[in-house]
């Protein structure tokens, strides 16, 4: 278990998040930290919302059909101050910079919902990345040079337990550049969260495939103590338009099986340091 002041080194921390509310629900106990230990002025952070073009609000099934600019408006002008109104209450207004890529998230693109399942999410992988998700993978693909090649700078994205379609573009296009095309010449080390409500959800075959993920890299798992509810409640709080039951269930539960693993009675949350690719 490492101590909040351990979990990252590098001072420039940016945090590549898919939709507007997975920053907090990935990282949102490592940030806590850092704000309530007094570290947030030892870090730069610079968060990128990925697919910010949004029609999408929980409960409401008729009007997530709907792809008009009054409803991408309508929804996405709500979901970006819910954003920021979190990341002000988490890190402090004015500690962070912020950063939209604009892209179109998977209800806009009209992809079907995985069946079977408490949160509705629509999987995929490469296998089933259709023509515009390929042109997404591309244009990330284009922004993740700058990233990746920052010194000093550690580079934050979702694991993809689950495999929701839109985390799973990010994390392989980024994964395709620092491995493929930059190779020894990247720079930014990579960390994998572990994405709620998803992680909290996993069952067996979903942990399997994450497993088999990391087994093609030499990883250090880090844990950390948060304070779970604390996170719970600011997601609760500021994501009103989002915020299903399998949210508050999802981090208890990761919480409580990272608690068993470490001996806690505090919460704990997870990130994967990738030290360098199995050759």
């Amino acid at each position: 278990m490492k101590e909040i002041f351990d979990v990252i080194p590098e001072n420039n921390i940016i945090i590549l998040s898919p939709h507007y509310d997975d920053v907090p629900l990935t990282f949102g106990g490592y940030l806590d930290g850092l704000s309530k230990n007094g570290l947030i002025n030892s870090k730069n952070i610079h968060i990128v919302q990925i697919f910010s073009r949004s029609n999408y609000q929980a409960r409401d099934d008729k009007g997530n059909k709907d792809i008009s600019l009054k409803r991408i408006q309508y929804a996405t002008g709500i979901r970006l101050l819910e954003d920021l109104n979190c990341l002000d209450d988490l890190l402090g207004h004015g500690n962070y910079s912020y950063e939209l890529k604009a892209e179109k998230e998977c209800v806009m693109r009209q992809k079907a919902w995985k069946s079977g399942e408490m949160f509705e999410f629509p999987q995929g992988n490469r296998e089933n990345f259709d023509s515009e998700d390929w042109q997404i993978y591309e244009n990330i693909k284009s922004y993740a040079y700058s990233w990746l090649s920052q010194e000093n700078t550690a580079l934050l994205l979702p694991l993809c337990v689950k495999e929701h379609i839109d985390h799973v573009i990010l994390r392989e296009a980024v994964l395709t550049v620092r491995e493929e095309e930059l190779k020894d010449q990247a720079n930014a080390v990579l960390y994998f969260g572990e994405d709620q409500p998803y992680t909290g959800l996993a069952n067996k075959n979903d942990w399997n495939k994450a497993e088999e993920f990391l087994k093609g890299f030499v990883v250090e798992r880090i844990d950390y103590l948060i304070d779970e509810n604390r996170k719970i409640d600011v997601i609760w709080k500021h994501y009103p338009t989002q915020v299903e039951e399998s949210y508050r269930q999802g981090i208890f539960s990761r919480s409580h099986q990272l608690k068993l693993i470490n001996n806690s009675i505090s919460g704990v949350e997870r990130m994967y340091r990738i030290v360098s690719k199995v050759h």
